[in-house]
């Protein structure tokens, strides 16, 4: 069974937490409430799927806060929720990390929007990480020989320049080259690149096996 996400809710004023907890709790969500910033990041949360939905009474204060917080791949994705708010706070806080941005007077359609898409993009990116995790686990059972053969695909070589790159027999690279997609659990060329760009964190394509 998936895991049920769960809405972070962080927010200093009293009366704006109770008011957002009991909408959440209307729109069918389930929420943990926290005062402040510095509560929510001692509690014991692990990390479990959800989101964020970040009350910004202070947005310089609170977007200073988020911006060093580090990569959102590696935290939940914020909903920033300001009583009032011009375009340029809005932009601004878009440009440090902020995934959706919403007004506290926003409609319960706008908000349960905002929070089902974080919500996915949470999904998308926790089964990212898992199959990159995987890769990398691969690829670590891969022998020296074999990531010859790797390094060498991934420069764009055909298996008769690998071979004689590594003095080898054109024979013996094709048996590694067919041992390395099996490891690897790649069913072409093009899966084998793929895999090795997510290990190296240079693209965010589709997950592939």
């Amino acid at each position: 069974m998936d895991e049920q996400p769960v809405v972070f809710l962080v927010s200093d004023k009293s009366k704006t937490r109770r008011q957002l907890a009991a909408r959440l709790k209307q729109l069918g969500y389930e929420a943990q409430a926290f005062c402040s910033i510095e509560e929510f990041q001692q509690r014991s949360l692990a990390t479990g799927a959800g989101c964020l939905l970040l009350g910004l009474s202070h947005p310089d204060v609170d977007l200073d806060w988020l911006q060093k917080a580090g990569p959102l791949e590696d935290h939940w994705p914020v909903v920033a929720v300001a009583a009032d708010a011009d375009v340029e706070t809005a932009v601004n806080a878009m440009k440090r990390g902020v995934f959706d941005f919403l007004l506290e007077s926003c409609s319960d359609r706008r908000m349960a929007a905002a929070i089902d898409e974080a919500f996915r993009w949470d999904a998308l990116q926790r089964r990212r990480i898992a199959t990159v995790q995987s890769i990398r686990r691969r690829m670590k059972q891969l022998t020296p020989a074999l990531h010859d053969v790797l390094d060498l695909l991934l420069k764009g070589k055909g298996n008769r320049e690998i071979a004689v790159e590594l003095g080898l027999s054109e024979r013996s690279i094709e048996d590694r080259r067919a041992k390395l997609m099996r490891t690897m659990k790649a069913r072409s060329l093009a899966a084998l690149v793929r895999q090795s760009l997510l290990a190296e964190g240079a693209t965010t394509g589709r997950p592939t096996q």
